[in-house]
C-alpha cells in the first residue's frame, strides 16, 4: 500500500461512521493507522464498542484503536438520535469484539502517532471535534504533522431557507469546532447540506441488494435502521454523510470546495452551533476553511458499491 493515504480516523460509530470504515478498510486508496472515539452519536463506551465490533468483523482488528473525550469540552453532552440508543441498533449479530483500546486517551495516541510519521498525515473526522479541539489545546508541536483535517460537520444552507440552522456535530461541541477553526490547520468541511445530496432511495438499495455478501447485508441493514429518522422527519431515505467524507480521500474531486472565514455560534437559542460562512469577505478575516458546495452523487455510489463488491 505505498501509494495509499495514510489516514488517522476520529468517528463516533454510528451506522454512516460505520459504512465509512467499510470504505476505509476496502480502499487500497487507504491506509487506517488509526481510529480515535468520541462521545456523540452515544456514550464513549458505545460508540468505543461499536467501533472495535466495526473493524474486528470487516477483518480491520489490527488497527489500533484509542477511546477519546467522554464529552464535550465545555458543555453537557447531548446525544444524537438517528443511530439508536447503542449508536449502532439494527446489527443485533454482529458480534461482540475480543480486540481492545490500545489503553491510552486519544489525543495523547494522535499525538504520538502525528509525531511518529516522517510526512504530513490527513485526519478524517466524522464526529464532534473534542478530540481534535483537545489534540490542538494539548499538543502544538505535532500541528504542522496535520496535512488536513476532512471533518463532516457544518451547513450552509441559503439564507432564504427555512431549515435546521445548525448541524449536530458542530452544535455537540462548538467550542471545539471553534479551536479547530482558530487554529491555522487546514480543514475541509463537508456540510449537511452536501450530504443530505447523497441519499439512499430505493435505486441505491436496489444496487446495495445485488451485493450478495455478507458484508452487503449488514450495509442494507445498517441503512434500512438508519433511514428511519430521515423518513419520517424528512420523507427522504438515509443520507450518507459520513462515508461522503471518507470518500474524499479516495476521489477528492467527487465534491467542489470554496474557500471562507467560518464563525460558530456560541450564545444563539435558536441558532446555537450554527456555522456562519463569509463568503464574500464582509468582515475582511481571511479563509479558515474550504466549504463543500457541490457532490457528484452518482460517482459517489458507484464507488461505495464498488468497494463493497470487491
Amino acid at each position: 500500500m505505498t501509494d495509499a493515504t495514510r489516514i488517522l480516523y476520529d468517528c463516533d460509530p454510528g451506522h454512516d461512521d460505520a459504512i465509512a470504515l467499510v470504505m476505509a478498510h476496502r480502499s487500497p486508496a487507504v491506509e487506517m493507522i488509526g481510529v480515535t472515539t468520541t462521545c456523540g452519536n452515544a456514550e464513549i463506551e458505545k460508540t468505543t464498542s461499536n467501533a472495535l465490533r466495526i473493524l474486528e468483523f470487516i477483518g480491520a482488528g489490527d488497527v489500533p484503536v484509542a477511546e477519546g473525550c467522554h464529552r464535550p469540552l465545555a458543555r453537557p453532552l447531548v446525544l444524537g438520535t438517528a443511530d439508536g440508543p447503542s449508536g449502532l441498533e439494527g446489527s443485533p449479530y454482529l458480534p461482540q469484539a475480543t480486540i481492545t483500546t490500545v489503553g491510552r486517551h486519544a489525543v495523547d495516541f494522535l499525538a504520538d502517532a502525528l509525531a511518529a510519521e516522517a510526512g504530513p498525515i490527513t485526519i478524517v473526522a466524522t464526529g464532534p471535534l473534542s478530540n481534535l479541539g483537545l489534540l490542538i489545546l494539548k499538543h502544538r508541536a505535532v500541528l504542522p504533522k496535520i496535512k488536513e483535517i476532512i471533518w463532516m460537520g457544518g451547513v450552509f444552507y441559503r439564507k432564504s431557507e427555512i431549515i435546521t440552522p445548525t448541524e449536530f456535530n458542530a452544535f455537540c461541541d462548538p467550542e471545539a469546532l471553534k479551536i479547530v477553526l482558530d487554529s491555522g490547520v487546514k480543514l475541509k468541511m463537508v456540510g449537511l447540506d452536501v450530504t443530505m445530496q447523497v441519499l439512499v432511495e430505493e435505486p441505491q438499495y436496489a444496487e446495495f441488494r445485488k451485493i450478495d455478501t455478507q458484508l452487503g447485508k449488514v450495509v442494507v441493514d445498517w441503512l434500512l435502521f438508519y433511514e428511519k429518522l430521515h423518513r419520517n422527519s424528512m420523507g427522504v431515505g438515509g443520507a450518507l454523510h459520513d462515508p461522503l467524507a471518507l470518500a474524499l480521500v479516495i476521489d477528492p474531486t467527487l465534491v467542489r470546495f470554496r474557500p471562507a472565514h467560518i464563525g460558530v455560534d456560541l450564545r444563539g437559542s435558536y441558532t446555537f452551533g450554527a456555522t456562519v460562512a463569509d463568503f464574500w469577505n464582509e468582515r475582511g478575516e481571511a479563509p479558515n476553511a474550504e466549504i463543500a458546495y457541490e457532490v457528484d452523487a452518482d460517482r459517489f455510489f458507484d464507488l461505495l458499491y464498488a468497494l463493497l463488491r470487491d
